[in-house]
């Protein structure tokens, strides 16, 4: 009989080895919300933030609900609070604090292809694509348009 891995007990887990000091822990992405950046079945690698978390970073954090979110930062705000997005999405998640946030993607394996910080793909997400939020539902409608 096959058995099934509670996603939450594997999230824990996930962020105990990163706590023991492990680099470069692989998770599978699961779900729609950071695409078309990740898609279902991408590989996201987490580390420990080890440098204050900016605009475009993305991490893994948990809702107030304990549910595990892999998401980007939309804003950090003065106060230590962040504002938090998914790339598929237009609506804003506000985390009223940074002990929510458990680990930073250091690089992703999407469509079998590494991504990391500083390259053209990586930037055009956290940078260009943030600043078109506004125009997100066109752009995803126009994308699924032409590739019918």
């Amino acid at each position: 009989m096959a058995r099934i891995l509670d996603p939450q007990a594997f999230l824990d887990s996930i962020c105990d080895l990163l706590k023991q000091g492990q680099k470069n822990v692989p998770i599978p992405v699961v779900g729609g919300s950071m695409v078309p950046f990740l898609i279902h079945g991408d590989t996201a690698y987490l580390d420990l933030p080890d440098t204050p978390l900016k605009r475009g970073d993305i991490v893994l954090y948990t809702r107030t609900s304990g549910m595990y979110v892999l998401h980007r930062v939309y804003r950090v705000n003065p106060d230590g609070s962040y504002i938090m997005v998914g790339d598929a999405q237009t609506e804003l998640e506000h985390l009223p604090s940074g002990d929510q946030i458990h680990a930073r993607v250091s690089f992703v394996r999407h469509r079998k292809k590494i991504n990391r910080p500083g390259q053209l793909r990586w930037w055009a997400y956290s940078h260009l694509w943030l600043w078109l939020l506004p125009l997100r539902p066109w752009l995803m409608h126009l994308r699924e348009r032409l590739r019918t």
